[in-house]
């Protein structure tokens, strides 16, 4: 009897302890192995940035201020000083795409393209010096790529004119050229599949382009075309297909750019088709999103799966008064700046931008777990790794480098829903391996000097 009572009441014991331990949740396990072979690469990356209004343009704040005709919200020189600093020098980004206003030649100069009275053009203020001034403090502190892409063309343009509109953006080049920067890439104009922007349509940018190349080359402008920057990559492939198909065309054409609005990631393969096809890069040049982790995975999977070699973020820098489209956070009250805040968004664009230099050629990371997303990169010296742990549990993961040349040991920085940019100690490599645990909803940058 006794004997029986025991064993009944310890079955009992075990069998709460198992439902507690399942309801409680058991430490990780090593669930994911990831494999990285540097013998085996992909696309050469060109950076991280962003797209940029000038800082007392009033959209940025949303406040007007009549007497002088910009934002109410004023920042000094040294805040602004500071926002560049955030931005370039310690958050890596190499790149930014200013966006001009319409407004530059309110009324056709004359009926001549190729006679450009520029007595009828005005270039002040956000139109486009601002713009020049903006790029050449951003090059200061590291930014190595700038392209501008229009957010509207002038009233009076049309598809029946594009040799007006080559005269239009030859002064605008050429003014950037006086004041010492020459414009290496160009947009035609942004998003020219959007209502807003015009609904611009292929043929008008190949005839645009065929025009205006033999103009560049003539006057000894190294500058490439950006097509079609579109507002995803549907538009675009629409648009690209058309241009690429002339081969005269095809030879001033720099890179492959489109948005991701309004559709599915996937439509990217149509884009990654074209830019295989024709040996040119694909950059995807302005998106965002609310979650900063989704916009982590966005970043893997456009550059692990569609082969992107260059990722904009919406605007590097906004007022208070829009959500998660930007990475730092302008606060104010009326004129009264009240500082900045760093988004989430910020750390975890930087768990990319501050460690994957532009240089730095992708290479092959499979993981055996779909929550688990890897790259990988090296610049023949340095590696690094970049892991983000989708899912909502701990994970331990075990990476293996495929060759001898792994490093000795990994620095680590992280980004999760506790942490911002948070230093790990280091990671021992032995025998070309090591084991990481990653926090639930996190991202965890790896790098070190390669043992090669």
């Amino acid at each position: 009897m006794i004997a029986n009572w025991i064993k009944r009441e310890f079955s009992f014991l075990a069998f709460f302890w198992v439902i507690t331990a399942l309801a409680v949740g058991s430490p990780a396990t090593a669930v994911a192995e990831v494999t990285i072979d540097d013998r085996i690469s992909f696309q050469v990356i060109h950076g991280f940035g962003a797209s940029q209004r000038v800082f007392d343009d009033p959209h940025v704040f949303e406040n007007f201020n009549r007497a002088t005709g910009r934002a109410e919200t004023v920042l000094t020189t040294a805040q602004q000083d500071e926002i560049f600093k955030l931005l370039y020098s310690e958050l890596g980004l190499t790149r930014v795409r200013p966006i001009i206003d319409a407004g530059i030649e309110v009324v056709n100069d004359n009926a001549n393209p190729n006679d450009t009275d520029l007595s009828k053009f005005n270039f002040e203020w956000k139109r486009n010096d601002a713009h020049i001034e903006y790029v050449k403090r951003a090059m200061a502190r590291g930014v190595t790529t700038y392209f501008l892409s229009p957010i509207v063309l002038e009233k009076w343009m049309t598809e029946v004119n594009p040799e007006e509109y080559v005269e239009w953006a030859m002064a605008i080049l050429r003014r950037w050229r006086a004041f010492g920067l020459e414009m290496l890439y160009y947009s035609v104009v942004n998003e020219p599949g959007y209502q807003r922007s015009g609904l611009w349509s292929g043929q008008y940018i190949l005839n645009v382009i065929k025009l205006m190349g033999p103009r560049l080359r003539a006057e000894g402008f190294k500058t490439k075309f950006v097509i079609t920057d579109d507002l995803n990559a549907t538009e675009a492939y629409k648009r690209c297909r058309i241009i690429l198909a002339d081969a005269e065309a095809r030879q001033y054409v720099g890179a492959l750019a489109f948005h991701l609005y309004d559709e599915p990631i996937s439509q990217v393969s149509q884009m990654k088709e074209l830019a295989d096809r024709y040996g040119l890069p694909l950059w995807m040049t302005e998106y965002s999103q609310n979650d900063p982790f989704d916009w982590a995975v966005t970043m893997h999977q456009l550059i692990s799966d569609y082969n992107v070699s260059a990722v904009d973020y919406m605007w590097g820098f906004f007022g208070q008064w829009t959500g998660g489209d930007k990475l730092i956070n302008l606060r104010h009250t009326g004129a009264r700046y009240l500082g900045y805040t760093l988004t989430k968004h910020y750390y975890v664009m930087g768990q990319f931008s501050k460690y994957v230099r532009p240089g730095f050629r992708r290479i092959k990371a499979d993981s055996t777990d779909s929550t688990v997303k890897v790259t990988a990169y090296t610049d023949g010296s340095n590696v690094v790794v970049v892991s983000i742990n989708q899912s909502n549990a701990e994970e331990i993961v075990k990476f293996q480098f495929v060759d001898s040349g792994a490093p000795v040991k990994l620095a680590a920085s992280r980004t999760s829903k506790e942490g911002d940019s948070a230093a790990l100690p280091d990671h021992l490599v032995r025998e070309s391996t090591f084991t990481a645990t990653l926090p639930g909803r996190s991202i965890t940058t790896f790098y070190g000097v390669s043992g090669k």
